[in-house]
């Protein structure tokens, strides 16, 4: 190379303007073309990707937090971009974003003013990223969007936006940038619902729009053409490539397994088991008696719950006990189709059909106690009122296949709420002459013992329904009812119960006597008999006022038809009338098969199992457990603001530091201690600029290292350690190992002086940029030799090679 060619090399090296720190492009930066073509491809995946939200939640809200979410995390991932921000860096302002803007956005539940987030809304966003995922999979879809859990498309859109757009402006990796949407795409589809939030938007859409892209970015790496030849030609192969893809999707795909509409689909949620068992809870069935006459409680005439805003006749469910172990009648944590109970919110999807109310009930002084939500039809919206409506909504479970719902707080005198249904009207006051229903009792125990009452109770009767019906009337007709009567009455041979004992001599007595309870007990076991699915309902129809006393409450049994609805059969249908008593003739003999019945001392039982409304009261005394220091949700507000929402980012933030520094230090001191020392000393200069330019040094590429160590700054002396590494590449042999080691030293000492001349912030930037750590370490390793083929060695010119 000649004097004159280096030295205008070099010239033109000292001409080029440096990259200070405290300067250079602006904060956003005028985009490029290439990069508005990423952002719109990166825009249009990302909410393509997001649009698997749509069966998780009820609303519009989710859509607004997602939408502001991707912009933000868009502008961010640009700046960071233009501005060479490091990754950890980046990461931290999207964290400060999500504190600062989450709340307006999302979680406007507490907000001060409006609009000012509070201590409580920072507790929200630090913990719905965290945890919020398995509440809300653990939730009936699709999930309020109202709640703090909207803060999970806000956080996603956020996140996944800055990560499709950053990694596709900062690699040129054509697969690469396909990454991020596919995870979020594949992350969308598995954390949703059974039903499909877009088939065609998520399947061929987001294919079609990301084969184009990857297709973008490969044209730019490819060599131009020369005079634009061959430029159309791939231009119609492509497209033609394209849409063979998609007409191939669209038909072939219909044959591939899993396609069939019939079949169901594989999500998260479905494989987590629901945390709450129902089971803790007594069946109300089992104390009926307490709304009747006579009962300590008094509550046969007394008012139990005020209901207005339904129409006249409309039945008000309690529970629907479809589970019978031979003892009780009780709520089976999962229904005959595996539907759980599920926490909801304040909003829940309609699933029926029908006219749509909204109905208030208050629960007066004296009044209904319990853990069953009494409600009607379908809900689809609770909301409590007064002192205690927090805590009750905080806990609202529903079984919509059994529209059950349960409020483990439960509801005393004082307590108000509303509720919103909707009502088909499926229930009956009498009996229906015809009814397609389906086929397939439910009932696991034995109780062959109805066999023999049910041929004679059905008579001649064909079908299922037929000899249902004609035992429902046989009821009616042929039995008596009694609620036990006072001590001194004839009737107090009558016990309470439905437990197989109890019923088998119900169904053996001359005469049938009892109340709702035995009744709708017989019948429903009679019904599961006959393979008709059939469950029993605890419940009220309130008076023409709304008010709801102990007489109207009753239980009544449900059927199930063809569709795989459920008929109400009210107690009009097979109850005798109450004023119909049982006959004295046969106290005699039942006083006897009372006395020879006597059930042995019931063992520890859970309480879904108790007899009789006393137990049932008085099986709450669990011991309290002890509280376990590391759970977070026991922990006051104050301290989860302190360690969720300082000390803990604080300590990441350190750690990450830290563990940075020590692997570029490690990495230095390996590219200085092993290989030929040639190798070493050229890894030596090329660690040094590299953390030079992490620190704003503005370090030309491309030039020679004694033209790099002339643009460090005049306060550091990096020239004599170019000069080592040059004597070290390019001398006569291998040098001594002792040189890369002085080189590392000298290198060290000018690192130091780097970094106290800028900013704690640009050390701390520098110190977070894992560019670094990423350059590849090209020594080949052949043989267990290892020979130096950096940059420097490939172009050698002159006396040096450029770094």
């Amino acid at each position: 190379m000649s004097t004159d060619a280096t030295a205008s090399r070099r010239s033109r090296a000292k001409e080029r303007p440096a990259r200070k720190p405290s300067s250079g492009p602006s904060l956003f930066g005028m985009p490029s073309r290439d990069a508005l073509v990423d952002l719109a491809f990166a825009l249009a995946l990302v909410a393509i990707a997001l649009v698997g939200f749509r069966t998780g939640f009820i609303g519009w809200e989710w859509i607004a937090a997602a939408t502001v979410g991707v912009v933000v995390g868009t502008l961010v991932a640009h700046v960071a971009v233009v501005r060479s921000w490091p990754l950890l860096a980046t990461v931290l302002v999207l964290v400060a974003i999500h504190f600062v803007l989450g709340g307006p956005v999302a979680v406007r539940g507490d907000l001060i003013a409006g609009f000012i987030p509070s201590l409580q809304t920072f507790v929200d966003l630090a913990v719905a990223p965290v945890t919020g995922w398995k509440e809300w999979l653990t939730l009936l879809p699709p999930v309020d969007a109202r709640g703090p859990l909207v803060a999970l498309p806000w956080v996603t859109g956020l996140f996944g936006a800055a990560a499709t757009y950053g990694i596709g402006r900062r690699f040129r990796s054509v697969g690469g940038a396909a990454v991020a949407p596919v995870v979020l795409l594949v992350g969308s589809i598995a954390l949703g619902t059974q039903q499909p939030a877009a088939k065609f938007v998520q399947g061929v859409l987001f294919a079609l729009v990301l084969i184009l892209w990857l297709v973008v970015r490969a044209g730019r790496t490819r060599a131009a053409l020369q005079n634009g030849a061959g430029r159309q030609a791939r231009l119609v192969t492509g497209i033609v490539l394209i849409v063979v893809a998609a007409l191939a999707g669209t038909f072939l795909g219909q044959i591939l397994p899993g396609a069939d509409a019939s079949s169901a689909r594989t999500v998260v949620r479905d494989q987590l088991t629901p945390p709450y068992d129902v089971a803790q809870f007594s069946s109300p069935l089992s104390g009926f008696r307490r709304y009747t006459e006579p009962n300590s409680a008094k509550l046969y005439d007394a008012e139990v719950l005020k209901v207005t805003g339904l129409p006249e006749g409309t039945p008000v469910r309690f529970a629907t006990l479809d589970n019978y172990d031979g003892l009780v009648w009780g709520a089976a944590d999962r229904a005959m189709d595996g539907t759980p109970f599920q926490q909801v919110g304040s909003r829940i999807a309609p699933r029926i059909s029908g006219d749509r109310v909204t109905a208030t009930v208050t629960v007066p002084d004296g009044g209904y106690e319990g853990v069953w939500l009494p409600v009607a039809g379908s809900a689809t919206g609770v909301r409590f009122d007064g002192a205690r409506g927090n805590d009750l909504a905080d806990a609202l479970w529903l079984n919509t296949a059994t529209e059950t719902a349960v409020v483990p707080a439960s509801l005393q005198p004082g307590d108000t709420y509303s509720f919103d249904a909707v009502l088909d009207k499926n229930w009956s006051t009498t009996l229906p002459k015809e009814l397609s229903v389906k086929s397939g009792g439910q009932v696991a125990e034995d109780t062959s013992f109805l066999d023999a009452k049910l041929d004679a109770w059905s008579g001649q009767a064909g079908s299922p329904w037929e000899k249902f019906v004609a035992i429902a009337k046989t009821m009616t007709s042929d039995g008596a009812y009694t609620d036990g009567g006072t001590a001194n009455s004839y009737e107090k041979v009558y016990l309470p119960g439905h437990g197989l004992a109890r019923l088998s001599r119900f169904v053996g007595s001359t005469q049938l006597a009892g109340n709702d309870e035995q009744y709708a007990s017989t019948l429903a076991l009679a019904g599961n008999r006959l393979g008709i699915p059939t469950r029993v309902v605890m419940g009220a129809v309130p008076e023409p006022d709304g008010v709801v006393k102990g007489k109207d409450v009753h239980a009544w049994v449900e059927v199930q038809v063809d569709n795989g609805t459920w008929h109400a059969l009210l107690p009009s249908t097979f109850l005798p009338d109450r004023n119909k008593k049982p006959n004295e003739q046969q106290l005699k003999s039942e006083e006897q098969k009372v006395g020879a019945q006597v059930p042995p001392p019931a063992g520890v039982n859970p309480p879904s199992v108790l007899q009789g409304p006393d137990q049932a009261q008085n099986a709450t005394d669990i011991k309290k457990k002890k509280r376990n220091p590391l759970d977070i949700g026991a922990w006051p507000l104050w301290l989860k603001i302190l360690v969720l929402g300082l000390l803990l980012p604080v300590l990441l933030f350190f750690a990450a530091l830290a563990v940075i520094r020590w692997l570029k230090a490690r990495r230095r001191r390996r590219h200085a201690t092993t290989g030929p020392t040639a190798s070493r000393a050229a890894w030596v200069w090329r660690d040094l600029v590299s953390d030079a330019r992490s620190l704003g040094v503005a370090v030309p590429r491309g030039a020679t290292r004694l033209e790099q160590a002339r643009d460090f700054p005049e306060s550091v002396t990096a020239e004599p350690i170019a000069v080592g590494a040059n004597a070290a590449v390019f001398g006569p042999g291998d040098p001594e190992p002792e040189v890369a080691t002085t080189l590392l030293d000298e290198a060290d000492d000018v690192r130091r002086q780097l970094r106290g001349a800028v900013s704690r912030w640009r050390r701390i930037r520098s110190d977070l940029n894992i560019r670094p750590l990423l350059e590849r370490d090209r020594r080949p390793r052949t043989g267990g030799r290892t020979f130096p083929t950096l940059p420097s060695l490939r172009r050698v010119r002159g006396a040096e090679g450029p770094a």
